[in-house]
This record gives C-alpha cells, structure tokens and sequence, in this order.
C-alpha cells in the first residue's frame, strides 16, 4: 500500500466523521431545541464544546493535513488546479466559521443556560448555533461535490 492511498484512507475518514458528525449533532440540536427542558439544552450546550475539542478538531486537522499531503505526493494534482483551489477556499470558509462563529454562538448558548436560566433565550442561541452549523455543512457538501467531480480537470 502506498502512501497516497493512506493519505486518501485519511482524507475520506476525517470527512466523515466531519460532515456525518456534523449533520447528527445537527439533528440531535433541532430535537434539543424543541424541548421545553432547559436542563437538556444545557447539556447539549456542554456536549458541544466536548465534541468539538475530541471529534471535530482532530477530523479538521486529518483532512487539511491529509489533503495537503495528497497533493504533494501526487504527480497529477497540484496546487493551482481550480477544484483545489475550491476545496482550499471551501475548507477555510468551513474552518473559520466553525472557529469564529460556531465557537461563540456554543459559549452564548452555554451562558443563555446558566446565567439567564431562560428557556427561550437558550432557545435563540441554539437556533443561532443551528443556522451557522447549517452553514458550515452546505460549505462541506460543496467541497464533497468538488472532490468528487474535480471540476477545471
């Protein structure tokens, strides 16, 4: 087995785990949000940051790096080719809307449970998180699209 077979093993894996974690965590958030508990939407809110330090990061660093890697070893794919380019942009945009937005809408969510105790602001802030979250997983359909059809080859 070569390396640009592991590395494309790794790549296909940290996808899923990103795009398949994501639309669960997703889901299981709009079930969450329809709870008239603020106990479990404060154990959502506490579940996220979890799940972003354990699941998350270590998918996002397996597909940069593994992307990266791919096109280093391979003689066919290089940096200036337009579905790359794509799938760069496509990970950046993924990467800091996850970072910047998702990150503070999860501690507003996580504050809205423990400081105002208040079941319609908890609410707002998961439907916050919900939104951007939906974002970040039509950015990572897009980039599945362009990895699979390879557009500009």
């Amino acid at each position: 087995m070569t390396l640009e077979l592991w590395l494309h093993f790794a790549h296909v894996a940290g996808a899923v785990v990103w795009v398949g974690g994501g639309v669960m965590l997703s889901l299981v958030g709009v079930r969450v949000r329809q709870s008239g508990d603020l106990a479990i939407i404060g154990e959502f809110a506490r579940m996220l940051s979890y799940v972003g330090l354990r699941v998350f990061t270590p998918a996002v660093l397996v597909v940069i790096v593994s992307g990266v890697g791919l096109v280093l070893v391979s003689s066919e794919w290089n940096f200036t080719q337009l579905w790359v380019l794509l799938a760069l942009g496509a990970f950046v945009v993924a990467f800091l809307i996850g970072a910047v937005y998702q990150s503070r809408s999860a501690i507003q969510l996580e504050r809205a449970v423990t400081q105002s105790a208040h079941l319609q602001a908890a609410r707002e802030a998961l439907g916050r998180w919900l939104v951007g979250y939906g974002v970040v997983l039509i950015v990572l359909v897009f980039a599945l699209w362009d990895m699979i059809f390879k557009p500009g080859t």
